[in-house]
């Protein structure tokens, strides 16, 4: 599978620093409904484990082990990176680029 690893690690970074963010928010007093918070903090979860495991397949590996209500765990990681790994194509050069045409 070939993706662009730099753009995917800035993601994953991105992300993960914007999880911290949302966790430091609901980690403090809560002096109103925090519910919006809670559920953008599920979804960037998902997203980064779903960046873990497009990530952990280009390495063949396997980034989570057991998932709950799924006995094909090789088969639920392919089917996330191929999905997610549409969103991170790797740049093809321009014809005029490669052969330094003019």
């Amino acid at each position: 599978m070939m993706i662009d690893e730099n753009m995917l690690r800035a993601d994953l970074g991105a992300l993960a620093r914007e999880c911290r963010a949302l966790k430091n928010v609901l980690r403090t007093t809560w002096t109103r409904p925090m519910a919006d918070e809670q559920r953008r903090l599920t979804r960037l979860r998902r997203k980064v484990t779903e960046l873990c495991v497009l990530r952990a397949s280009c390495r063949k590996r396997l980034h989570v082990r057991a998932v709950r209500d799924v006995e094909d765990v090789a088969a639920w990681h392919a089917a996330i990176a191929e999905r997610v790994a549409k969103d991170y194509p790797l740049a093809q050069p321009d014809a005029n680029e490669v052969g330094g045409a003019r």
